[in-house]
């Protein structure tokens, strides 16, 4: 039978009610679980209360940032999520009337630049105070220390000697334009031609040494007039009133001079065959080096190696380096981690045997660690500072982080890092980790 309309009351209806949330949702435990008053205090340093316009509340932003790399969300997403999902809404505690236009996505990037890496200290430390009021982090579990190392690739492109030409003289050349704002002379760039040797070589389906070393010359030759002439136009500048945007463009001029010189100097040495140390891959992140791991697929990664130990199967952040510092001595910055995180020392150690060393065993032993599954490279026998029995438990537990660490990086971001501010690759993988742990502890 056909009815023409139901008898019943729509959204807009002024009897409608808002629906029963669902309180076993993890976002709705998350909201629970955490002191937002006590982390909002830590916070409110990084703020100024008799400067500026009133922020939007804190834990909107905390929330949006735990939701964002739970989902693996962008910026946008998060926003977005926020407008159409009640249970976002909740754990920001934002009127649902109000989500709509409550917040533009540039103030998350806002946030994080003003609270930095030591804002996101404190939220990873209010997230294992979550871990520890939940009585999630006691028992033998807790006692049982396994570290691991891994690399989370930077987001930068595969860097080539010519690629990385090319985006030099690029930015030397649009920074030169930039200065005729400050009624500088005109330079010749060479920018047509230099784009059209760049463009001749990117089409050639099959590149010889020759070719390779010809357009490599040709471009080392255009840098090198860039920087001639970027030299002249900031001199030029300096000669004008002082004002706001003229210090800015000095600012940014003389560290992209600094930069490129540098590069220049490292691509003239690879030219002529000559090893170079501490070589830049990027020029916006002259920091990062490459890793050599000599792992399939990939045997060489660009970005940062970190330190990881997991403690009742979550999983925690130790150390950054943005060199390939060996394995074999990060071991007493995860045990001095863990002294500082739980105020004790582990009952017992894992790891693989890229840790072994007689000073990492005896560092180990003085601290008390009853056993130590560290097996020496090439030994397969028992050991003497842990019975057989205890290593081979340990070994299947060290097998875990394996897989946790695969997780990270395929669910919850640690792949890839998009945060391109200073300390922005700390404070990805941290907030990375803290939803992970918060995912493991609520869902």
């Amino acid at each position: 039978m056909y009815i023409e309309q139901e008898k019943q009351l729509s959204f807009n209806h002024g009897w409608f009610e808002v629906p029963q949330l669902d309180q076993n949702h993890k976002l709705i435990k998350i909201a629970q679980a955490i002191y937002w008053e006590s982390l909002l205090s830590r916070l409110s340093k990084f703020y100024n209360n008799s400067f500026g316009r009133p922020t939007k509340p804190a834990r909107a932003k905390v929330g949006l940032l735990i939701v964002k790399h739970l989902y693996k969300l962008s910026d946008r997403e998060v926003i977005d999520e926020l407008k159409s999902n009640m249970y976002v809404q909740y754990l920001c505690d934002i009127n649902p009337r109000d989500a709509h236009d409550f917040m533009n996505y540039s103030s998350l990037c806002k946030f994080r630049k003003a609270i930095g890496k030591e804002g996101v200290v404190i939220i990873d430390d209010e997230i294992f105070q979550v871990l520890k009021r939940a009585n999630m982090l006691k028992g033998r579990k807790s006692k049982q220390l396994t570290i691991d190392t891994t690399v989370v690739p930077s987001p930068i492109a595969y860097p080539t000697d010519i690629n990385l030409l090319e985006k030099c003289r690029k930015t030397l050349v649009k920074t030169i334009e930039n200065a005729k704002e400050f009624g500088t002379k005109p330079q010749r760039t060479y920018k047509r031609i230099a784009k059209k040797v760049f463009l001749q070589y990117q089409k050639l389906r099959r590149i010889s040494k020759n070719i390779r070393r010809k357009t490599q010359k040709k471009l080392l030759q255009f840098v090198r007039r860039n920087i001639k002439q970027i030299t002249n136009v900031i001199e030029q500048v300096n000669k004008t009133p002082n004002t706001k945007a003229k210090q800015q463009f000095q600012e940014q001029a003389n560290i992209l001079k600094n930069k490129t010189t540098r590069i220049l100097k490292q691509q003239q040495d690879v030219y002529h065959g000559k090893s170079v140390k501490e070589r830049i891959v990027s020029l916006w992140a002259g920091h990062i080096r490459p890793m050599v791991r000599g792992k399939f697929p990939i045997e060489v990664e660009f970005g940062a190696k970190i330190l990881l130990s997991k403690t009742s199967d979550f999983l925690f952040f130790n150390k950054l380096s943005f060199e390939n510092e060996s394995d074999v001595n990060m071991v007493p910055d995860a045990i001095t981690d863990y002294k500082k995180r739980f105020k004790s020392t582990p009952a017992e150690l894992a790891g693989d045997r890229g840790f072994y060393s007689k000073d990492n065993i005896n560092f180990a032993v003085k601290q008390q660690i009853k056993n130590v599954a560290i097996t020496k490279k090439g030994c397969t026998k028992v050991i003497s500072y842990c019975k057989r029995p205890a290593y081979d438990r340990l070994n299947r537990v060290r097998c875990a982080i394996e897989s946790k660490i695969s997780l990270a990086k395929r669910k919850f971001g640690l792949d890839r890092i998009n945060y391109k501010m200073h300390d922005g690759e700390e404070m990805w993988i941290r907030l990375g980790l803290s939803a992970m742990n918060l995912n493991f502890a609520f869902a």
